[in-house]
């Protein structure tokens, strides 16, 4: 996939979110991209992330398969989001400081309320060695807002990212 048409997806700079917060130290510091129907990220995992050995820890790429989609279904389907089941499946090991590129895309939209997002993990060698499928609540701002779970700034800043993405299109 060519990245000359990406678009990088801003996030909130005071996030602590551990896969995407820009705050966050000792987190993944994941940067979203957008291109066309795809979203993407390219990240190196560090040695402590790992499992046995050099191999990244199992729960490391669920984190990683799960921040995608979660970025995919907001940015594709300007929605706020939360995951309701995912699968995993492992096909290779993935290695410690390589460069990974970890894409997400809407599979389904089964009704307004829900959508299936996939997601791949490939190695630097454009392997696929994790991959995954996962349910996600959709919800409007006044639904999210009615919640009381997310913070109001957090709640603006995804409402303006969406009316970006909407004025992008036209």
């Amino acid at each position: 996939m060519s990245e000359n048409n990406s678009i990088e997806i801003p996030n909130m700079p005071d996030s602590n979110c551990f896969a995407c917060g820009p705050i966050n130290g000792k987190g993944l510091g994941m940067k979203f991209f957008k291109n066309d129907s795809i979203v993407y990220c390219n990240i190196s995992i560090p040695a402590y992330m790992a499992g046995w050995n050099s191999v990244v820890h199992g729960g490391i790429l669920s984190t990683l398969l799960d921040e995608t989609m979660g970025w995919g279904a907001i940015v594709l389907l300007k929605k706020y989001i939360f995951t309701k089941s995912m699968t995993v499946n492992y096909h290779k090991p993935v290695l410690v400081m390589d460069t990974l590129r970890v894409e997400s895309e809407v599979k389904e939209r089964i009704n307004e309320r829900e959508a299936v997002m996939t997601a791949r993990v490939y190695n630097s060698k454009s392997e696929l060695c994790v991959s995954s499928t996962g349910v996600f609540s959709l919800m409007e701002k006044d639904y999210i807002t009615k919640l009381a779970i997310v913070e109001e700034k957090q709640i603006n800043f995804f409402s303006e990212l969406f009316e970006s993405f909407e004025k992008e299109q036209k």
